[in-house]
């Protein structure tokens, strides 16, 4: 089985190296480690981790409740790591729904706990990568990863599957709700889901999958494309 691999943002080096260690000692894959907003969204898009240890205070514009928002948007789960033990502060935090929270200074006992914890929502299994959908007079399991895009019509999805197109009697949020944490799909426009694993090459207005089909942009989703592809 795949090692859950674990990121983590913080800019207390010392501290960092020790979590990292501790997670590597835990029997999990750590990923680089991040020290800001922009190197934590280089991570998440490079190295798809599957669980961020996520600092809340930051050097920088940006700090980890903005990772947060962001993690949120590509569905990657994260724990908070932080000195602060407010009320108002942890009200906040808790707004961007993390999986855990860690008070420093903490123990390898606690670290460990918290992950374990947030680990049983996110390890990887056959199921999540995969959704049971109407053929014929029953259901058959198909990997996402042979989906290539979701269209809205209405009050149904239609799903391009290879050569198949099936429809459900979802609309498009719907559907994007019942997706697995992990997945690779991606909105750019208001009436499609892309699987990025399908895209060969796009510009402002359009792109193109592998299926030779062209998907419209929508003008509010470009710059999400881009992030959710790591370009620059």
């Amino acid at each position: 089985m795949q090692r859950l691999r674990i990121a983590i943002v913080e800019d207390e080096m010392i501290i960092a190296e020790d979590i990292y260690d501790f997670i590597l000692e835990f029997g999990y894959e750590p990923c680089e480690i991040a020290s800001s907003y922009e190197e934590a969204m280089q991570i998440a898009s490079e190295q798809k981790p599957d669980l961020f240890l996520l600092d809340i205070s930051l050097k920088g514009n940006k700090n980890g409740i903005d990772i947060a928002n962001a993690l949120q948007e590509l569905r990657i789960p994260f724990i908070f790591i932080t000195s602060h033990a407010d009320t108002s502060f942890i009200t906040s935090a808790k707004e961007t729904r993390p999986y855990g929270y860690l008070i420093k200074p903490f123990t390898k006992n606690d670290l460990f706990a918290a992950i374990e914890m947030a680990a049983s929502h996110v390890k990887h299994h056959p199921l999540t990568s995969s959704l049971f959908l109407p053929m014929g007079r029953g259901k058959q399991r198909v990997a996402l990863k042979e989906i290539i895009f979701v269209k809205a019509n209405g009050n149904y999805v239609e799903l391009q599957i290879q050569a198949k197109r099936i429809a459900l009697r979802k609309n498009l949020k719907e559907f994007e709700a019942k997706l697995p944490l992990s997945h690779t799909f991606v909105r750019v426009h208001k009436s499609y889901l892309v699987n990025r694993r399908h895209i060969v090459s796009f510009n402002q207005m359009e792109l193109n999958l592998s299926n030779h089909t062209k998907i419209p942009i929508g003008r509010t989703f470009y710059n999400d494309l881009r992030y959710a592809l790591g370009v620059a």
